[in-house]
């Protein structure tokens, strides 16, 4: 008798455990339109993602890793209205929580881009979409990373000098780090030369 009492008790708990592991799996997380992230990793992602995110909509999520680590995104997923220089639908991600600091980039297509990297651990993410159909929008995960030591190990920035040069991170001395996005804004005194403003991407 005594076996069969916890012969039951054993099922009911493997019964209840399946159960709790079911309702653990197919809990969808509901993602909103921007918000403040403030956690050492998480998921960002288009509001209403993986269905396509609403047109006419401007959201902006601010990301926050505990202080002495950087902030590392990664997508996963990106699928926003395709446009050579992205006019329409578009994922604008800063190097802090301020429009006025360093822009590492505007996305836009099914192109997935390549991580990135800011210099502080904070990072905002700004999409932006217009009145027509969009895509499915986007999935990344982000986390706080160890800074580099060395300044130089990072790319792009705002150049105002009459002259210069870029280069790549760790230049000469050793290999850049996979998968960066470095995006350098230079300008110059108009009359200069024939375009006085102009912007230089690079992906690795």
């Amino acid at each position: 008798m005594e076996d069969r009492v916890w012969t039951v008790c054993l099922l009911v708990i493997l019964t209840l455990g399946w159960t709790d592991a079911q309702n653990q799996n197919f809990t969808r997380p509901i993602f909103q339109c921007g918000g403040h992230l403030v956690t050492d990793s998480g998921i960002v992602a288009s509001e209403g993602f993986p269905t396509p995110y609403k047109p006419n909509s401007k959201c902006t999520w601010y990301i926050t890793v505990p202080e002495g680590h950087v902030v590392m995104l990664s997508f996963r997923l990106f699928d926003l209205e395709a446009d050579p220089t992205c006019r329409y639908d578009y994922l604008d991600v800063y190097n802090g929580h301020t429009r006025l600091v360093q822009k590492l980039g505007r996305f836009c297509g099914t192109f997935r881009p390549g991580a990135l990297i800011a210099t502080s651990n904070t990072m905002m993410l700004e999409m932006v979409s217009d009145e027509a159909t969009g895509g499915r929008g986007f999935l990344a995960a982000f986390s706080a990373g160890k800074p580099h030591v060395e300044e130089n190990q990072f790319c792009g920035g705002r150049l105002t000098k009459s002259q210069g040069s870029v280069k790549t991170p760790n230049w000469p001395n050793s290999n850049y780090p996979a998968g960066i996005s470095c995006s350098w804004h230079i300008s110059v005194e108009p009359g200069n030369v024939r375009e006085s403003y102009c912007i230089f991407n690079f992906l690795l």
